[in-house]
């Protein structure tokens, strides 16, 4: 009975000690996105930010391919803040994963002050609750470094799944800090997981973007020339005075590159109407190539 009795316990406390393992490792070493749909996500400081920049390509998790050598576009937006930030202006951060055949994807992104990179600054409010989760001193997942005055965004275990034509996306908001902190950094990293029920054949992917505070001061071009533009804080109304004996083109464009407004304005008093304006940050751009040779003249903020 002995020969019978020892084997079979020790089958069994193997089983036993593979599950454990198993479960360790999801919570311990940057989550899983197998098939068993048990990962909380990844621990703090999975993003790939300094100073460790760890990833879960350099854990035990996702290995088998060198960081960033997929071909999924993983991208960033800061929904408006991409050429800085006004501070305590709230912005939409959008991170998205797109590849032909996505099964599974999942994402972990912090923002640290570059001159204090224990800071996370500005607040965070998560928009998408059920997919998405933040890790914070009050919402511990602690990983390879301190978590106290930093903030990371990240996965739920139902916010792996819904692909819409090999894409998907999250989104959360985050509003700057009141006060200039200097420049910002977005740290993200994103996982391209083949859904097949193991923690193999997963791509990882990071990228980054570093934004400035956005300043109001005018182009000294502009004193020079005789343009004066005004207010650089404005509600419904822009003025520009125009000395030159010139006509001018203007044309203002939002932080997306995208043109808003366009017309042309003469010598003297020129008033531009912006009711139509959302608030936001914007560049008001004068063109008059034979005389003036002005372009990309001066930030602007409607409020």
């Amino acid at each position: 009975m002995k020969k019978i009795y020892i084997p079979f316990v020790l089958i069994l406390s193997m089983v036993v000690f593979s599950s454990l393992k198993m479960k360790k490792g999801e919570a311990g070493n940057c989550g899983s996105l197998n098939g068993l749909k048990k990962s909380a996500g990844p621990p703090s400081c999975y993003s790939g930010e300094p100073a460790g920049n760890y990833t879960c390509a350099a854990s035990t998790c996702h290995t088998d391919f060198a960081l960033n050598s997929g071909t999924a576009n993983l991208n960033l937006s800061l929904g408006g803040a991409d050429s800085g930030y006004v501070p305590n202006q709230t912005y939409t951060i959008k991170i998205s994963l797109a590849q032909s055949g996505l099964a599974r994807g999942g994402f972990q992104i912090t923002a640290i002050q570059d001159n204090d990179i224990s800071t996370t600054p500005g607040t965070i409010t998560l928009t998408e609750p059920g997919r998405t989760q933040r890790i914070d001193s009050a919402h511990p997942h602690n990983g390879p470094c301190p978590t106290a005055n930093k903030v990371w965004v990240e996965h739920t275990s139902t916010g792996i799944d819904d692909v819409v034509g090999d894409s998907i996306s999250w989104k959360f908001n985050w509003q700057a800090p009141a006060t200039d902190v200097g420049s910002i950094t977005f740290y993200l990293a994103g996982i391209d997981a083949n859904g097949d029920l193991e923690n193999s054949g997963d791509y990882v992917y990071t990228l980054n973007k570093t934004i400035p505070l956005l300043t109001n001061t005018a182009s000294e071009e502009l004193s020079v020339k005789g343009i004066a533009i005004y207010p650089t804080v404005f509600t419904d109304q822009i003025h520009i005075d125009l000395n030159p004996n010139a006509n001018l083109k203007y044309k203002i464009v939002n932080t997306f590159g995208e043109t808003v407004l366009v017309g042309n304005i003469a010598n003297g008093s020129n008033l531009i109407h912006t009711e139509a304006l959302a608030s936001g940050v914007y560049f008001i751009e004068l063109e008059d190539e034979s005389r003036l040779g002005v372009s990309s003249i001066k930030k602007i903020f409607k409020w």
